[in-house]
């Protein structure tokens, strides 16, 4: 009996220092809970309690410099399913299938899936929201979010780009403005109780978002529909894959239209190839051909290698490094002045300009103006262009630039440095946005006109202005001509490498009121006979110009001569050896010639022309301080042939070229080929009869 009282007592003990082991560990876990650990089990209870919801921003609209509203943000309805209460799921997949962009198997898939809810289709059209919400689909509901639309559709389309299902900014604008547009959602925190009720007393707090900022843009939309326009009206007439206008304000380098082909809708663009987004005025190069002899001229000019008045000739071709550089020409222009070369386009005159001046200067020039360089205006996916290495530069490669070859440029990058012409010389920075309006005007974000460079003079950039004006009134640029108005400009035709296809284009300052509007015009890869930009572009260029000067309300003014007018004096060039450098400098300037000085020193060892040479009013005479430097200049060999022998003597001096005669009568032959560059020391035969 004792033995089986003391086994109980025993027992009893065990339980018992179980039970307060137990005790023990239950007393330690409450004072972990309650007191050590006390806040994080607060956190995890409240949350049980507390649901929090996204409260969206609205995305900035974008407005045209008008005050036009070019995009919007509009509510949408989004397909919202509660798979808990859908009750016959087979039933509801086949009612959707037929409305929604994803198929039975996929939805189906979805709306049997453990979610509490799950997004169908997101941001739908107003018409098919009213589809499905007649069916009257148990576990079917709506929520409403925030859409982009662009109400004018196509309108700027690679200038605005689009925005994502998410909202956020794809391309264009949108995409590289979307910091701005984007603004910051907020948030509500409600507290609820077991069965999801809010608490009347309970915890409530919101924390607001901000809603998107507002842009304005520089473009003006009835200039960009008008500029869309006629790409669209050229289209039916020319064989091309593509094209690109811009219009541009020189004095302060809005953008007033940006404009390609082939587009796209933004609020469709899924439906689109990705060709059709691409923003051509920016995201490609081409070769500009003879529209960049604008550079070269006002390059020259600036330096001072040449003048309007300077006498060059054209054989029809020029030869630089043994190759041969033809013009368009057959029979070439013969003589005439560099004014007469801009108006007829001539090439190998401007490869004889383009190699007076060194190709460390020219290749300074090419940068200035921008070139090889992004512009800054913004956009996604700008490109350089392609200017080859300085290192990589030969004399063809030289020769080749001055027409517009051997380089690829970007359209902005060409309006931009041709409004440096028509702007005093002063390159201004393309600007597409004017304000980002955050609602308070002490912090609006403000994009002030910017001067990048001063690139030539204001008496260059004049001088060019007044020279391309001819070419508009009477040279290779007459269909942009419109009766009235001060327009001047130059084409430009491309012939692709190994391809009969071309690219064509026409660029033009045209004079409206208190500014210089440049405006380019690009078809690119043209086909077919009809392929010069003076057949193409130019045309696309005055229809587009005469309506934007009519809807600027700019009068035709016919008391105007537009174009340059020469000055036929002819002057005797002085004796200028042994003179020093500054006086024989001012001494040509008084007497009306332009000077280009050569080497370092003090005093005249060499000109040319030679002294008593008869030559245009305002020619340059070179003036080097050691002969060896006028025995290094190369120069181009006119065509002798069929002119009498006073005529050609004459053409020899001014040329700075030694003639000797055999015979009498009219040059019928030449001993150095026409277009062959030499040394003025070498002796050129003529055979006169």
């Amino acid at each position: 009996m004792r033995d089986f009282n003391e086994q109980v007592k025993n027992r009893l003990m065990f339980y018992f220092a179980v039970v307060f082991f137990v005790f023990i560990l239950l007393v330690l876990r409450l004072v972990w809970i309650q007191v050590i650990n006390s806040a994080e089990y607060k956190h995890k209870a409240l949350s049980q309690r507390v649901k929090e919801f996204v409260i969206d921003s609205e995305r900035g609209m974008i407005y045209d410099n008008t005050g036009r509203k070019i995009a919007v943000s509009l509510p949408a309805k989004t397909v919202v399913a509660l798979p808990d209460n859908i009750i016959n799921p087979q039933k509801t997949a086949s009612e959707l299938d037929p409305l929604l962009d994803i198929n039975y198997n996929t939805i189906y898939r979805r709306i049997t899936s453990d979610a509490a809810a799950i997004f169908l289709q997101r941001k739908i059209e107003d018409e098919l929201y009213q589809k499905i919400e007649a069916k009257n689909l148990k576990g079917i509901t709506f929520t409403e979010e925030s859409k982009r639309y662009y109400p004018e559709g196509e309108l700027a389309s690679h200038i605005l780009g689009f925005t994502g299902i998410d909202n956020n900014g794809l391309n264009g604008l949108e995409l590289s403005y979307n910091n701005q547009l984007s603004g910051k959602a907020g948030k509500m925190i409600v507290e609820r109780d077991a069965e999801g009720k809010t608490i009347p007393n309970g915890i409530r707090e919101t924390v607001p978002g901000r809603d998107g900022y507002n842009i304005y843009l520089t473009i003006d939309e009835v200039i960009q529909y008008m500029a869309e326009k006629e790409l669209e009206n050229a289209e039916e007439k020319f064989d091309f894959s593509g094209g690109s206008i811009i219009v541009m304000d020189s004095s302060n380098g809005d953008i007033l239209a940006m404009a390609n082909t082939p587009t796209f809708n933004p609020n469709e663009f899924g439906k689109y190839p990705d060709r059709n987004w691409r923003n051509r005025a920016i995201n490609d190069v081409f070769e500009p051909g003879s529209t960049f002899k604008i550079i070269t001229a006002a390059s020259a000019l600036e330096e001072g290698v040449i003048t309007e008045n300077d006498i060059l000739t054209d054989p029809a071709h020029i030869y630089v490094a043994g190759e041969e550089i033809n013009c368009w020409s057959r029979y070439g222009h013969g003589k005439q002045s560099f004014a007469e070369v801009i108006k007829n386009s001539c090439n190998p005159g401007f490869v004889e300009v383009g190699l007076k001046m060194n190709k460390e200067t020219f290749y300074s020039y090419i940068k200035a103006f921008g070139f090889g360089e992004q512009t800054g205006i913004r956009l996604p996916a700008e490109a350089r262009g392609i200017i080859p290495e300085y290192e990589r530069i030969g004399l063809i490669e030289l020769a080749t630039f001055t027409f517009g070859h051997g380089l690829s440029v970007t359209p902005i990058q060409l309006a931009a440095a041709i409004s440096a012409v028509a702007n005093d010389g002063k390159l201004m920075r393309p600007r597409l946005v004017k304000k980002v309006d955050t609602g308070n005007s002490s912090e609006n974000i403000i994009n002030d006109p910017e001067v990048v460079r001063q690139v030539i003079s204001k008496s260059t950039a004049d001088k060019t202005k007044e020279l391309l004006k001819q070419v508009v009134e009477t040279g290779t640029g007459t269909q942009a001509a419109i009766e009235g108005y001060q327009i001047g400009g130059k084409t430009g035709t491309a012939k692709h490498y190994n391809e009969d296809i071309y690219d064509s284009s026409f660029i033009g300052i045209v004079e409206a009121a208190e500014r210089d509007l440049v405006i380019l015009t690009i078809l690119y890869d043209i086909k077919g006979e009809t392929y010069y930009g003076s057949q193409t572009a130019a045309p696309v260029f005055r229809n587009l110009t005469s309506n934007i000067l009519n809807y600027l309300n700019v009068k035709p003014d016919t008391s105007k001569k537009n174009g340059y007018e020469t000055n036929e004096t002819e002057l005797e060039v002085p004796n200028l050896i042994g003179k020093s450098f500054l006086k024989a400098e001012s001494d040509l300037r008084d007497q009306g010639f332009n000077v280009k000085l050569i080497g370092d020193g003090e005093l005249v060892r060499a000109q040319l022309p030679d002294p008593e040479t008869l030559t245009n009013y305002n020619s340059t005479v070179w003036l080097f301080s050691n002969e060896q430097f006028k025995e290094e200049l190369l120069l181009a060999v006119p065509d002798f042939r069929g002119m009498e022998a006073a005529a050609a003597v004459k053409l020899a001096k001014q040329k700075g070229l030694n003639v000797v005669l055999d015979g009498s009568g009219k040059v019928i032959g030449q001993s150095v080929y026409p277009g062959k560059r030499i040394k003025s020391s070498k002796k050129i035969n003529l055979k006169l009869r």
